[in-house]
């Protein structure tokens, strides 16, 4: 009787915990937004049949160049995924229609508005069993970043809602499932005016703990992945590399976003990234020399701590990785999430043949270990206690890449601050040389419409 008991108020709990579901707007993510596209994926009832358009305030009516529908059989909701050519410089509302009735409209994120200068939210772990914590979200659109980076676990697919932490057999059915959940609850899907958003998973949005690539479900997983998220349509700006991963120019930056799931080895002597991947990051770094954000979604130095990182895992792979990187003539920093803390590692010039920073982000809204005593040799700053998000801003210029980083919490308050200052020699002439390189060569390659 006592455990039956004990059952019930852990169900009654769990139940108090589940996150709402809006009925009331549909959820619309706002994806690649380069110069001339802006792409968005839609989350709406399968019997639901819309149209969707790009209006000025002058009138000027913007139709899709693509339009696609992606669905499951045993699912009740369907994404509707397009693309538009727009102008940059004009602002849009996407109005959405059921038949000849507005039933939904957002003022769209214009993204990166000077080339030298990039404003980024980066958040991770999106942990839906703390819809407490969901206020966070108004946080980050009042920093008004030009595009937001979801850099993993940005769904627990294996993970059951309502707290019981209950590990779940995760397949294609499930990880729907699980998008749709979050897709139908998070702030971020349902703010007046839409931020501008680049995703890349880690193991829980992949579909299991810990899991790379012997996860057997790991194709139908990105499947589920490019139908969700707004990166699969653009052709503009984002040259796609392995699984999920790619690269996005932004002005005079470049992020490199890694798959480190779907070629992981579980072999502490093989890959972390892939043999192919691997390969194309390196090309690409001396390619283009612009001020690179290098990106995944556990961290790359970790090799005093248990969880997951490059480093820790397979530490062979990691020193090439590391001697690699110092061979290479492009400034860079890395990127990274998953650790439910947050932190800033700055290593000595050394290690890569000048200054090189690691900045951590984690979790927006999940659980938090503030009596974690680790002991990070590389830390300057960190936030272990606090549910967070972290604003980088970047500026390239006079030589020198600037970084400002600053840790907010879901109040608004400030965690931490720090100015960064990577000194590049001939930074100017790179860009230079990039720019000319780039523009003997066409970036946007689609020619008329396509439906």
């Amino acid at each position: 009787m006592k455990f039956q008991y004990l059952l019930l108020i852990l169900l009654f709990v769990s139940c108090a915990q589940l996150p709402e579901r809006r009925t009331d707007k549909l959820s619309i993510l706002q994806g690649i937004t380069s110069i001339k596209e802006v792409e968005f994926s839609v989350v709406a009832d399968k019997n639901k049949i819309l149209r969707f358009e790009l209006r000025t305030s002058e009138g000027k009516i913007l139709k899709p160049e693509e339009i696609k529908i992606v669905s499951r059989p045993f699912s009740e909701y369907v994404i509707h995924k397009m693309v538009f050519v727009r102008d940059s410089k004009v602002l849009y509302n996407l109005v959405v229609y059921e038949g000849e009735k507005v039933v939904d409209q957002r003022l769209i994120g214009q993204g990166q508005l000077e080339s030298q200068h990039l404003r980024l939210a980066i958040a991770s772990c999106m942990d839906d069993n703390f819809p407490k914590k969901f206020k966070i979200w108004d946080e980050v659109a009042k920093r008004k970043p030009e595009y937001l980076l979801m850099i993993g676990d940005n769904v627990y697919a294996d993970k059951g809602v309502g707290g019981l932490n209950k590990k779940l057999i995760v397949d294609e059915e499930l990880l729907w499932k699980r998008y749709v959940d979050i897709r139908l609850s998070l702030p971020v899907y349902f703010m007046e005016k839409l931020i501008p958003v680049h995703g890349l998973w880690d193991d829980h949005d992949y579909g299991a703990n810990n899991s790379g690539a012997d996860y057997p479900h790991k194709e139908q997983s990105r499947e589920v992945f490019d139908a969700f998220f707004a990166q699969s349509l653009s052709d503009d700006e984002f040259f796609k590399g392995f699984g999920v991963g790619g690269l996005l120019s932004l002005g005079d930056f470049n992020l490199y976003f890694l798959d480190a799931r779907t070629f992981r080895d579980s072999d502490p002597d093989g890959t972390h990234i892939g043999i192919d991947q691997y390969k194309w990051l390196m090309s690409k770094l001396e390619e283009e020399p612009n001020p690179s954000l290098i990106i995944k979604g556990d961290q790359f130095f970790g090799g005093y701590h248990e969880f997951d990182s490059f480093e820790k895992k397979h530490p062979r792979e990691f020193g090439k990785f590391s001697d690699d990187l110092k061979k290479t003539n492009t400034p860079f920093i890395f990127i990274s999430g998953d650790r439910h803390m947050s932190e800033i590692m700055q290593f000595p010039r050394s290690l890569f043949g000048r200054p090189s920073f690691e900045i951590t982000s984690s979790p927006i809204h999940g659980k938090t270990y503030p009596d974690s005593r680790d002991t990070n040799p590389w830390r300057v700053v960190a936030e272990k206690a606090r549910v967070n998000f972290t604003i980088l801003d970047n500026l390239a210029k006079d030589n020198h890449w600037f970084m400002e980083v600053e840790n907010i919490g879901e109040d608004g308050e400030t965690h931490y601050r720090r100015e960064l200052a990577v000194f590049i020699k001939d930074l100017q002439n790179n860009l230079n040389e990039v720019r000319k390189k780039r523009s003997g060569r066409r970036r946007y390659r689609r020619s008329g419409r396509r439906r």
